[in-house]
């Protein structure tokens, strides 16, 4: 349940989302402050600010705001529920990225997310399909081995406790020892997906814009 190991630069406020900076040319993702609104070189690919934009959007961090203050109140099961879901978001929006990064359309991104509704899909075949590496090998190189394990326990337990159907070891109720391992998650999961980011989706566009001829 303890949270994996972390760049110095992931740390934030203890109950919040961190905010992190993005550049809007090749998407490098850093939380670095005097990068934005400077007019400051990308540390990444060098190209002066052009107005960077802050990740998670501000819906999001509404959204993490919610499930820490329901995570106050008590109310474990509204916990695990919204972030299983809300790491299938992020999750989502890392595939429609790097799918950009590699000069997908709007509507190609949205037709290969349909066909691949999923999420054991999107992470066993379409994540690999996409960047050349299993999800499981992108998140030992960057010091979270563990998470795709915990990530599939906790929607096992999500799964257990919502479906009606009758499943081996339903869930009757989900405590506070899920929703500390849910909250857990949800802080890996920032600092992991900013890591795929860097690495697929800054790493992918910064190799088109040094060989025009990808």
């Amino acid at each position: 349940m303890t949270s994996q190991s972390r760049h110095p630069h992931d740390s934030h406020q203890p109950g919040e989302a961190p905010v992190y900076y993005e550049c809007p040319a090749c998407g490098y993702l850093t939380t670095d402050p005097s990068f934005a609104g400077r007019g400051l070189p990308c540390e990444y690919c060098g190209i002066p600010d052009g107005g960077a934009r802050t990740f998670p959007a501000e819906r999001l961090r509404r959204v993490d705001a919610r499930i820490r203050r329901y995570d106050a109140e008590g109310e474990s099961e509204i916990v695990v529920i919204l972030v299983a879901t809300f790491l299938e978001s992020l999750m989502e929006d890392m595939l429609a990225r790097i799918m950009a990064a590699e000069g997908g359309s709007v509507k190609l991104r949205a037709a290969v997310l349909d066909a691949q509704r999923s999420v054991g899909v999107r992470i066993g075949k379409l994540f690999p399909t996409l960047t050349g590496e299993q999800f499981e090998d992108a998140a030992a190189r960057f010091g979270f081995r563990e998470f795709p394990h915990r990530w599939r326990a906790l929607r096992a337990e999500r799964n257990a406790f919502i479906h009606d159907a009758a499943f081996e070891g339903a869930r009757e109720s989900l405590g506070k020892q899920s929703a500390e391992e849910a909250i857990s998650l949800l802080d890996d999961a920032y600092a992991l997906f900013v890591r795929i980011n860097n690495r697929f989706v800054a790493g992918e566009k910064r190799r088109r814009h040094d060989d025009p001829r990808r």
